[in-house]
């Protein structure tokens, strides 16, 4: 089976981003891709797992998950990832660390999992996806005027698994945290 490890985006900043892509795709006739995987910032990109792999995955992560203290996200503004990828540009010291010493963990912990170079390098949640250059510029042009902040508690670590071509919550991890409060500026 197919999975992937990510902070699943909750509260008012999952209302804000979920009515954003929506708005971006029936305006631009984008493909809905909100409506196959929920918000989230990716921390392990897809990968392969049976389903003894999965299970010390899992270990890994909720280990981690105890000891970890849950930091903050903030995402401000727009950034895009060559013309394909238009995102919200997630920002925050603590966040990048946490997502790297995770990705550290599973690398020193599970061998058979591969780590490409740039992963954990840009946190970001996604606004438009699989874009041709005309559509990236139609709407990068329509966001240029938007200047979106919208702050989160990283509180969690979920286990997403590929099912009939949507992404269904395999295992959410709640992360240690003292608020787990939202707020959109």
């Amino acid at each position: 089976m197919k999975y992937f490890v990510a902070y699943l985006i909750s509260g008012s900043a999952k209302s804000y981003l979920e009515r954003l892509t929506k708005q971006v795709s029936e305006k631009y006739k984008t493909e809905a891709f909100f409506e196959k995987v929920p918000p989230h910032v990716t921390i392990k990109v897809p990968f392969v797992a049976t389903d003894e792999g999965i299970l010390e995955v899992e270990r890994v992560l909720r280990a981690y998950a105890r000891t970890a203290e849950a930091p903050r996200l903030a995402f401000k503004g727009f950034g895009h990832f060559g013309f394909r990828t238009i995102y919200l540009n997630g920002e925050g010291r603590e966040a990048i660390l946490f997502v790297r010493r995770c990705l550290a963990l599973l690398k020193d912990n599970v061998d058979w999992l591969a780590q490409p170079p740039l992963e954990g390098n840009k946190l970001h949640a996604s606004v438009a996806r699989f874009l041709s250059r005309r559509k990236f510029e139609r709407i990068w042009r329509g966001l240029k005027g938007a200047h979106p902040h919208v702050e989160v508690t990283v509180d969690n670590v979920a286990i997403l698994k590929q099912v009939d071509g949507v992404w269904k919550v395999h295992a959410l991890i709640p992360v240690r945290t003292d608020t787990f409060a939202d707020r959109t500026v």
